[in-house]
């Protein structure tokens, strides 16, 4: 080394030559734009490194700001701070309160991610130009064009496209990155009004709780984060808050600090679980073997609560021996109905209705019968009874307690130590102190769901709540996600206007969940063309052949799943509105990614991407799926557009962002890009003389009048936000009273109201100014039924594919061996670095990690095949491989490998990513449509992307 070169002046240098090369790099956009609209403006008074320093704290203003369409259910405000037409930084905003003196408060909200959003969005990887390729997909090969020619070319695609095949041959993905703004309700009422499939991305991402879907009729149920601060026993099951809830992880440290025990479940020892009082470890995909065991020991130690039971369950119906149904109506009575159940009436000695079910004259979870329902029935959880049938014959019957009550014994905990590799020490230790505890918590999160055999697992963790009766108690019950559902955005995004009369009579009533249901799944049927991801995926993308695959399916199947699916679509269960022999022509993909998150994404290149004539995409930045698509539109990022955070429950505010500086370059709002081709495509289609068609539910469209009903028949315009935003903030009942200059420049608004029940909207609780929020509250405390076929939590499905499976009650099944029998199984999670893969790129966040994909290994599992740490090895199965960096380390469990999600398949060798190994098979049981709750509409009951669980084997890559 130089002599001359001190430490100090070598940290001089290298500061400043940070600092020049900060102002190259923000001169870039100028450059690329020589003197053209939209170029940020440089100051000619900027003579080098010294000015910044000199003005380093002097501002042009500071706008309210929020990551607008990142999948972050955090919702986090943010001080952008603005100079010279530039974002130069971004600091958490101090705008939360407590809800009231006895809670912690919400602030304060941001990580790494948001705080570094201002350089991504001047990143390299930024767009800012319309693209069209001009070589093969994939190759780099790009011409910029104009605004005005990707937009005639997109609508004339379309025109095209729904004259000739239809508008079910156009897929739409919108995937999970969608604010309650207008950038995401303008793209979303463009497609609806097309009469085009909007793919069902909750199922297709993975985060369907179909286990709560099963049991509850619900997709989805939690309150506020700091409604955690009331229990006295927390379990974190399948869920990483230090990772992946980082604004909301301090409530549960505070709640251990108060005095919760906090115990984590988890194969591996992760960055949640070094703070808990205590961890279970199973074997991955051996949860529910693991909760039906701590249920084994609440019933046989007669721990559980008998009450709650009886009242808010369908553990006292009763069950036929012969047939393992449910005892109807239809059954003793001639002319009964098949939608009113019985339990034992221990008063009167008899079998009686139970009201609540979805036939039953009487609403209400109230045990009541007899003349007026004055009469209380008292039902028996255990015995065998005899019942005379309408014919007159006599058929034995048990409540379904009883055969919970048996079902259990093969689930000991000493049993299911062999399962799961838990001691049944500590398997009866946590079930005691779980049923004695106050108020019980388990936060499961969409990690719970992406499992071959979630439902079981979640159908466990719920039994588990409901025999001790923590669901529906403040501080209490399973917390996976909830949303507040702003009416105003769903009417804006769905081109529904509601009748002032029925708006007035909402404020005095409120219709029941299963009323609202039954709504949603008309709407599903005759309005709204949603696609259950899986099934498009299985019949244009070549999942048949790798979701179906022989040997690589669930074992224990008693026919192959092709056999269920075609059964399926025969009986009308789900919908594919492209026949499988038919053709996708056009795919839209707006902020989405789906050849980073699909499963096999080689095969969808292999099978579909020939088939469509065109593949649009629209984001902020270049992802793996716009390098192959064939136009990319660039939109504006989150400091570059006004709009509404979507509102997750975890925090009862709506968060707000303010348009901070001009779109980069020709960057645009989705609003304004979706509302320009929507007129296009209505001036296009006038040109040509096109009359109205039909869509693939059969409704009238008309491409002629597409744009004016856009607009609301000119009430908005594609060149004015605010109107919109106007209209969402006043028409929902959390933001009444408030304007959106108001909104904007407090940045966060605490809730006025939880609002209607909805398809995210699964609180059920009535809202308390000054309380935390808890879920089920409608059920529990006002004994309203739960949305399911008995009207109660629901353990027992006595469908004929249920029984056939024999999973009718929750069991323990293996996952299947998807990808092939090798000895190591894949999992993942969230990662702490980026959201999805927005991120995944930034230098910042490399910096906290290796800088690249890598898998994390057992020590053990990496000695016996000779891979040191940081090394490169081979992942594969039989369907495909990538290539990653090993780190080792002691903390995962032996057996399996974590590769933490969304990394971009270009940054492994060959653009081969983690995805290509995952099989994501196809669970039948997840097709049932035709029973009571178990019904297909939008977001719910669909089967879901599981890419947890493949089988792998890892090489070290030159052996």
């Amino acid at each position: 080394m130089n002599p001359a070169l001190t430490r100090r002046r070598f940290l001089q240098g290298t500061g400043a030559a940070a600092l020049v090369l900060s102002l190259d790099y923000l001169r870039l956009p100028a450059a690329a734009d020589s003197g053209g609209s939209g170029s940020i403006p440089l100051p000619s008074d900027y003579r080098g490194w010294e000015d910044v320093y000199r003005q380093h704290w002097q501002w042009d203003k500071v706008t309210k700001g929020t990551h607008l369409r990142a999948n972050c259910a955090a919702a986090c405000s943010w001080d952008v701070y603005v100079k010279d037409g530039i974002a130069w930084r971004e600091e958490q905003a101090a705008v939360y309160s407590q809800t009231n003196a006895g809670l912690p408060d919400f602030g304060p909200r941001g990580c790494q991610k948001g705080a570094c959003h201002s350089a991504l969005s001047y990143g390299p990887a930024r767009l800012k130009y319309p693209l069209k390729r001009v070589g093969p997909r994939g190759s780099g090969q790009w011409q910029r064009i104009s605004w005005e020619a990707a937009l005639n070319e997109i609508a004339d695609a379309v025109i095209d496209t729904i004259a000739a095949d239809g508008p079910g041959a156009i897929a739409y993905d919108f995937g999970t990155n969608i604010d309650f703004g207008p950038s995401s309700s303008g793209e979303l009422l463009l497609f609806s009004l097309l009469g085009a499939p909007t793919l069902d991305t909750l199922s297709g991402v993975g985060d369907m709780p179909m286990g709560a879907v099963q049991t509850w009729g619900l997709v989805n149920v939690d309150g506020t984060a700091d409604d955690w601060f009331h229990s006295d026993y927390i379990i974190v099951w399948s869920m990483n808050p230090n990772y992946a809830r980082i604004p909301e992880a301090h409530f549960l440290w505070e709640a251990r600090y108060r005095g919760a025990q906090v115990v984590n479940i988890t194969p591996d020892y992760n960055a949640t679980a070094i703070h808990c009082d205590g961890w279970l470890n199973p074997r991955p995909g051996t949860d529910a073997a693991l909760g039906l065991a701590m249920a084994q020991v609440i019933v046989s130690e007669q721990l559980y609560d008998a009450a709650y039971v009886k009242e808010q369950t369908d553990l006292p119906l009763l069950v036929r021996d012969d047939s393992r149904r449910f005892l109807r109506q239809s059954d003793v009575q001639p002319g009964g109905k098949d939608d009113i159940f019985y339990c034992w009436d221990e008063a009167s000695g008899g079998a009686v209705e139970v009201p609540g079910s979805m036939g039953h004259s009487l609403q209400s979870l109230r045990l009541r019968t007899g003349r007026f329902f004055g009469v209380e029935i008292r039902p028996a959880l255990t015995g065998s009874y005899t019942v005379p049938l309408a014919g007159g014959q006599l058929v034995a019957v048990r409540p379904v307690f009883e055969l919970l009550k048996a079902q259990l014994d093969s689930y000991t905990p000493e049993r299911a130590a062999q399962i799961t590799g838990v001691g049944p020490q500590s398997i009866r230790r946590v079930a005691r102190e779980f049923a004695k505890a106050r108020a019980g918590l388990i936060l499961a999160s969409f990690g719970s769901c992406k499992h071959y055999h979630t439902d079981l697992m979640q159908r466990a963790m719920i039994l588990l709540l409901a025999l001790c009766g923590h669901q529906g108690k403040r501080g209490g019950g399973l917390r996976l996600s909830a949303m507040w559902s702003m009416f105003g955005f769903e009417s804006l995004a769905s081109g529904f206007e509601m009748n002032p009369l029925y708006r007035l009579a909402l404020k005095f009533y409120r219709p029941s969940v299963r009323m609202v249901e039954g709504v949603m799944r008309q709407v599903a049927r005759s309005e709204r063309p949603f696609q259950p991801y899986a099934l498009w995926l299985w019949y244009h993308a070549g999942m048949a052949e790798v979701a179906g695959k022989a040997g690589w399916s669930d074992p224990s199947l008693p026919r192959p799943p092709q056999e269920y699916l075609k059964e399926a679509l025969g009986k009308g269960w789900m919908p594919l509105h492209l026949q499988p022999d038919k053709e996708p022509k056009i795919f839209f993909a707006t902020a989405a990614n789906p050849l980073r998150r699909w499963a096999a994404p080689q095969v969808a290149e292999r099978v579909l991407w020939p088939k469509l004539q065109l593949i649009v995409s629209t984001n902020f930045r270049m992802s793996t799926t716009a390098l192959k698509s064939d136009i990319v539109l660039p939109a504006a990022a989150y400091y570059e557009k006004r709009g509404i955070k979507y509102g997750q429950s975890y925090l009862p505010y709506i968060v707000f962002g303010d348009k901070a500086v001009e779109p980069l370059a020709e960057a645009k709002s989705e609003w304004e890009i979706y509302g320009r081709l929507a007129e296009v495509i209505q001036q296009r289609a006038r040109a040509r003389g096109l009359g109205p068609y039909r869509g693939v539910l059969g409704e009238e469209r008309d491409l002629a009048t597409l744009y004016e009903r856009w607009t609301f028949n000119g009430r908005f315009d594609w060149r004015d936000d605010v109107t919109a935003l106007e209209h969402i903030v006043s028409n929902s009942s959390q933001t009444q009273g408030l304007t959106w200059s108001d909104a904007a420049q407090r940045g966060a608004v605490r809730i006025q109201d939880i609002g209607l029940y909805g398809p995210g909207t699964a609180v059920c609780s009535d809202f308390e100014p000054g309380q935390s929020v808890y879920p089920s509250q409608w059920f529990v405390e006002h004994k309203e039924p739960w949305p399911t076929l008995t009207g109660r939590q629901q353990f027992y499905l006595d469908h004929p594919w249920f029984l056939e499976m024999r999973e009718a009650l929750p069991v323990h099944k293996d996952p299947p061996p998807a990808g092939g029998r090798y000895p190591l199984q894949l999992s993942g999670g969230h990662t702490r670095w980026s959201i999805h893969a927005i991120w995944r790129d930034q230098p910042f966040m490399l910096q906290l990690q290796r800088g690249e994909p890598v898998i994390y290994m057992n020590d053990e599992d990496a000695a016996a095949r000779g891979l040191r740490d940081h090394d490169r090895a081979r992942v594969f199965n039989d369907l495909g491989e990538f290539e990653v960096i090993v780190k080792r380390s002691p903390a995962v469990r032996p057996g399996q490998i974590i590769s933490y999600h969304a990394w971009e398949p270009y940054q492994f060798r060959g653009w081969r990513g983690h995805q290509e190994v995952v099989v994501s098979p196809l669970k039948p049981l997840h097709l049932v449509g035709d029973y009571g709750h178990l019904s297909y509409r939008m977001y719910y009951a669909s089967p879901c992307y599981n890419p947890r669980g493949t089988a792998v084997e890892v090489q070290r890559v030159g052996d």
